[in-house]
């Protein structure tokens, strides 16, 4: 939803018909004006529509442009990273689902190694592991309430393995609770693999597209056109779940992975790499947030 539908939508929807017209083209005057301003992107409305997996052929760039909020610690979640970001140890977890390719990056192309490091070196946070880490989905379910990963990924270059029905709610439950899923296509075998699990992951949601406003691309990287596409492996759009307005599942159709890997693991641009460095960033900046907020309320009910 771009800014001048937010303030539409902000309107009191029952103010009569005549009213609201000439409102709204007094707003649009005054903002095409630059004398209004827009509404933050805390308030941004859902993004959207409530149903079809969209593969827009959509043109995106490969460079996120200037930072929108600074990457960095103690200025609260409105601001910033959560409070006390220096103390947390960031972990790349990455789930073995035991299909082909799960751990690609894991071992001499060193995809995690090196987004770990420019993680630290945008972040300036130093409590950061130095290399990934695999877990089972069913080790989701050993972390209390107050203290589960902020996110985990998934990957792969083809169909992907056997996931019961435990590991399933396991995972829905992990994502419902406040973690986010962050699903990264290989291959387009692993797209439609993915595709049909996550169906079964959230029988009740589907995979929508993420708007180019949308806060995920406005801090702490802007980008204009949403999610750099790189390969297209599953079309040019990222796409998400929500759940009470927040993202629990983002899938780049298009592997970030093989971006972040060392130069001569692949052939990309030092445009490309950066971008996909950035969009991974922008990634844990909005799922440390929802935990923080997560993790603070399980521990008030405590």
């Amino acid at each position: 939803m771009s800014s001048q539908q937010q303030t539409a939508a902000a309107i009191d929807p029952i103010m009569p018909t005549r009213a609201r017209c000439a409102v709204l083209f007094i707003l649009a005057t005054l903002m095409l004006a630059g004398l209004v301003p827009t509404l933050p992107a805390e308030e941004a409305q859902e993004s959207g529509g409530a149903g079809e997996l969209t593969e827009q052929e959509t043109q995106a760039t490969y460079q996120a442009s200037e930072v929108a909020k600074k990457p960095g610690k103690g200025e609260g979640v409105g601001a910033g990273w959560p409070q006390g970001m220096e103390n947390y140890k960031i972990r790349f977890i990455r789930l073995n689902h035991g299909g082909v390719g799960w751990d690609d990056g894991m071992r001499k192309s060193a995809a995690e190694v090196n987004f770990l490091q420019e993680f630290a070196k945008a972040t300036g946070f130093k409590k950061i592991a130095r290399k990934g880490e695999s877990h089972s989905i069913k080790l989701l379910d050993k972390y209390p309430d107050d203290g589960f990963p902020p996110f985990v990924y998934l990957t792969g270059n083809g169909v992907m393995g056997r996931v019961g029905a435990r590991d399933t709610k396991i995972l829905r439950q992990y994502c419902l609770k406040g973690g986010m899923l962050i699903a990264d296509a290989g291959s387009a075998n692993f797209h439609r693999s993915f595709t049909h699990f996550i169906r079964r992951v959230f029988p009740d949601k589907t995979l929508i597209d993420i708007a180019d406003d949308d806060p995920l691309y406005q801090s702490p990287y802007r980008f204009p056109t949403g999610a750099p596409a790189f390969w297209h492996h599953g079309g040019r759009r990222a796409l998400g779940i929500k759940h009470e307005g927040r993202w629990v599942a983002f899938y780049h159709p298009g592997d970030m992975n093989d971006a972040w890997k060392s130069p001569a693991n692949n052939d990309v641009s030092p445009e490309m790499r950066e971008a996909a460095t950035q969009l991974g960033i922008n990634l844990l900046f909005h799922a440390f947030v929802q935990w923080d907020k997560a993790t603070a309320k399980a521990r008030a009910e405590q």
